[in-house]
Formats: structure tokens, C-alpha cells, sequence
């Protein structure tokens, strides 16, 4: 019986105390080695993933470039209120245009011109629509001239008033003659 007493080991003798302490840094030692395999892992995923968001990002920011570029600013209407009504002298009868006019145009900036001045643009399209011919206005024709007359008076004004050429159209919301 004390051969067998000698065999095992006391739990508080030295021998029993340093297989223990072997396995417990080798237990340490191969959690850290994990722990740092995931992390290096993770970096390497992470930047490579980057990289490849930074490329797609220049690809779709290309796109969205040309995209945009082929898209025009949404058109803004500015409504000429009260409408104009021009008296006409056509033979021995008075005759009468009632017409709204709006205005076309994509720039925020010629919107804030339009409404800073807009007595004398009122006053210029009057001054069109008294020049022009009774018999002439009644034909399409007469009607697209005088958009047009109207469409580069504005820009004269425009250009000349707050250095703003953005009016696109003039448009005849209502057009009355009687």
C-alpha cells in the first residue's frame, strides 16, 4: 500500500502544481492566438470591403453625375396676376384681348427677378400687346410671333435689370378676344 500512496500525487505537492500551470498557459496562449486570428481577420475583411465600396462609389457617383447632368432643373411657373386686358380700335369698333401670361423658367434666381421686378415687365408687356395688330393676333401665327416678341422683351429687361437671362417661355394661359 505504500507503493500506491507514492503513486499518486497530493494535489498540493509541486509536480502536481506545474502540469497544471502548463496546461493553463497553454490554454492561454492558444486564446489569445484565436482571439488574434479573428481580429486580423476581421481587419483584413473589413479594409478589403472598403476598398471595394470606395471603387463602386466612384462608379455610381459617375453615374449619378451623368444622370443628373442629363436631368434639367424642374421648370418653375410664374403666374402674371391680374391678367391684361388691351383695348383695340379696329375700324369704327373697340375690340378687346384678355390674356394670362406665365412664365417659364428653371432658375431660382430669375424667379427672385421676375418678382422684383415685376411692374416694369408688366408695364413692357403691355406695351407689346398695344403694338400689335387685331386681325394679326386672331391667326396662330400671330400668337407665336407674339410669344416670341414677349419671350425677348423679358430677357431684354431681365439682362438689362438683374444680369438674368433664364426665361424659357411665355405661355398664354387664357387668350380672349372679342
Amino acid at each position: 500500500m505504500a507503493d500506491e500512496q507514492d503513486l499518486t500525487l497530493d494535489p498540493g505537492t509541486p509536480e502536481a502544481e506545474g502540469g497544471g500551470k502548463k496546461k493553463l498557459i497553454f490554454i492561454i496562449i492558444g486564446v489569445i492566438l484565436i482571439i488574434a486570428i479573428a481580429v486580423g481577420v476581421t481587419l483584413f475583411l473589413m479594409s478589403s470591403d472598403e476598398s471595394e465600396e470606395e471603387a463602386e462609389g466612384g462608379e455610381i457617383t459617375d453615374e449619378v453625375a451623368e444622370e443628373v447632368a442629363d436631368v434639367p432643373t424642374p421648370a418653375q411657373y410664374i403666374k402674371m396676376k391680374p391678367r391684361f386686358i388691351i383695348n383695340y380700335n379696329v375700324g369704327t369698333r373697340q375690340r378687346f384681348l384678355q390674356l394670362s401670361i406665365e412664365i417659364m423658367t428653371r432658375s431660382q434666381e430669375t424667379v427672385d427677378a421676375i418678382e422684383l421686378h415685376n411692374p416694369m415687365l408688366r408695364n413692357e408687356i403691355v406695351r407689346v400687346l398695344s403694338d400689335q395688330n387685331f386681325k394679326h393676333l386672331r391667326t396662330p401665327e400671330g400668337r407665336v410671333e407674339l410669344r416670341t416678341k414677349l419671350q425677348d422683351q423679358l430677357v431684354t429687361v431681365l439682362k438689362r435689370e438683374s444680369s438674368v437671362d433664364g426665361v424659357e417661355a411665355v405661355l398664354f394661359t387664357d387668350f380672349v378676344m372679342q
